[in-house]
């Protein structure tokens, strides 16, 4: 239930804060990059997950499993030659379910555009990914012509000056930047 502001807890708001993690840089960039990166440089030239056919029915092969579709689900053996059945989900590519109804991720791993994969990455390439990933979505916005884009075209052109500091500071300072908490960010 939401608490109600009462006399006896009025001073209370500043003890009742949730505070904000303290992130170093490079956690604040890939922060704002996983928001946005489907529109960024590698995602925008190679897509993800991977849409070729081939791609996934190897990787399945690799696991001794085959493609059935729903329509044949029902009417086709568990296992042929070893390999077991398993569908596509529709809305998701890469994702399968067995007949236990497990679900079985076959979207690459090294490529995923995840916490783990960015942290993995130099500060600058980050930030050049940020960029670009931030340009990319106010072409869209103008495109589109989206309702209030002069406000979030000036909220995304501050966090892009923000990225350009904190990808100038880490070329001059190549692994301290990345280290350094947020607070100490220039404002």
């Amino acid at each position: 239930m939401k608490r109600s502001q009462t006399e006896e807890n009025m001073g209370d708001e500043e003890d009742n804060k949730v505070s904000k993690k303290k992130r170093t840089h490079k956690e604040d960039i890939v922060a704002q990059l996983l928001c946005r990166w489907w529109y960024s440089q590698p995602y925008q030239v190679c897509e993800w997950p991977p849409q070729e056919e081939t791609w996934y029915l190897q990787e399945l092969a690799k696991k001794n499993l085959r493609k059935v579709t729903i329509q044949e689900w029902e009417w086709t053996a568990e296992e042929i030659d070893g390999r077991r059945k398993v569908y596509e989900l529709s809305q998701f590519r890469g994702l399968f379910r067995d007949s236990k109804g497990e679900l079985i991720d076959m979207r690459p791993k090294e490529t995923c555009p995840c916490f783990n994969n960015f942290m993995a990455k130099d500060l600058t390439v980050l930030c050049d990914m940020l960029l670009t990933a931030y340009e990319n979505q106010l072409k869209e916005l103008r495109e589109k012509g989206q309702y209030e884009i002069e406000k979030t075209t000036n909220m995304i052109k501050t966090k892009m000056a923000e990225a350009q500091h904190i990808q100038a500071q880490a070329r001059l300072n190549h692994n301290r930047a990345d280290t350094q908490p947020l607070m100490n960010k220039k404002k």
